[in-house]
């Protein structure tokens, strides 16, 4: 079974990730990639804290998720892999992990980013990298709840920023 759902969302796991995509979804383990977290016991428990049982909550550096990911580790059961950022994302799919299909969620605002969705705010450098997979073959959905459309990205990141379209 391959992964239900490949998402990159700065808040990792929250209210959209748990109570959205999670009771539709119903996977059996969530898996943040993120070597900050991965690192920091105090933010593994609390991510923790916020996902009910039976779900399980496994936390990895992106190098370590990436290897898991090439094993096919995380296709016996449905696993939801949470990437906090485009640039994770990236050094992921440098280190051999293959996605055919990832969920933007959600990428709030930050200093050097423009929006071009109400929830995506983007980067040069988050427009290079999304460039360089897109042109690798991985298709790049904004979602940030199951219920709305998805907004296919890639021609998005390839024209200039402008006011983000409304009703998205």
């Amino acid at each position: 079974m391959p992964l239900s759902l490949v998402r990159i969302d700065d808040r990792l796991i929250h209210g959209q990730v748990v109570l959205g995509w999670g009771r539709v979804l119903k996977p059996d383990r969530i898996v943040v990639a993120n070597d900050r977290v991965a690192e920091n016991d105090w933010e593994r428990r609390l991510y923790q804290a916020s996902v009910p049982a039976p779900t399980e909550t496994e936390f990895f550096t992106v190098k370590e998720a990436s290897a898991r990911i090439q094993s096919g580790v995380f296709e016996n059961a449905k696993t939801l892999l949470l990437f906090e950022s485009i640039a994770d994302l990236h050094r992921s799919a440098e280190a051999g992990a293959r996605f055919e299909e990832v969920n933007v969620g959600g990428l709030h605002y930050r200093e050097g980013a423009r929006a071009v969705l109400p929830y995506v705010y983007l980067s040069d450098s988050d427009r290079t990298l999304l460039k360089d997979m897109i042109a690798r073959g991985i298709k790049f959905m904004a979602r940030d709840i199951p219920g709305n459309p998805a907004v296919d990205l890639s021609s998005l990141v390839c024209e200039p920023a402008a006011d983000p379209p409304t009703g998205a």
